[in-house]
């Protein structure tokens, strides 16, 4: 099963996500995983996330001030290039974030509404770059989420859900 972990914010990481993470760190950046008290990382990525930079250096041990960069690094400039399914879910997870652009029918089977469809695409016109991104062309990219089985049709307009290969977003 590929990870996870780098396709969920930071802030959203399960404690599996913060295991797997710093796992692949390890992996990657050719650090000692003795050097690394992982029991004091039994945490969520909220938490992990909420950690000053003292409190986290401290508990990583000899990794700690180069951990925390990579972290910080995740943060600001997300390691992936989310796709759109995965921005709408971030900022459906992120009311503070979405400056009411989206808004959750019913959280528990995964139905979200558009509310400011121009809005919405602007955020993810800048996220992509791309200055001349509308509602029309962001609406076509979710419905082809409909064959990968990631969105599902909702007969309401400007209403989705999430499908079975979504995930990350519960």
């Amino acid at each position: 099963v590929p990870s996870q972990w780098t396709s969920v914010l930071p802030e959203h990481w399960s404690k599996d996500h913060v295991c797997e993470w710093l796992q692949y760190c390890c992996d990657n950046y050719k650090l000692d995983a003795t050097c690394i008290p992982f029991p004091q990382f039994n945490v969520t990525g909220h938490q992990l996330c909420s950690m000053t930079k003292e409190d986290f250096t401290e508990a990583a041990g000899a990794c700690g001030h180069y951990l925390y960069s990579l972290l910080q690094d995740i943060r600001t400039h997300g390691l992936h290039n989310p796709h759109l399914w995965e921005f709408i879910r971030d900022l459906l997870l992120s009311p503070e974030d979405n400056h009411g652009t989206l808004d959750w029918e019913d959280q528990e089977q995964g139905i979200f509404r558009v509310v400011k469809s121009e809005a919405l695409a602007q955020l993810w016109g800048q996220r992509k770059r791309n200055n001349r991104m509308n509602y029309e062309k962001l609406s076509r990219a979710m419905r082809h989420y409909y064959k990968t089985g990631i969105l599902e049709r909702v007969d309401r307009r400007l209403v989705y859900k999430f499908g079975k290969n979504a995930y990350g977003w519960h």
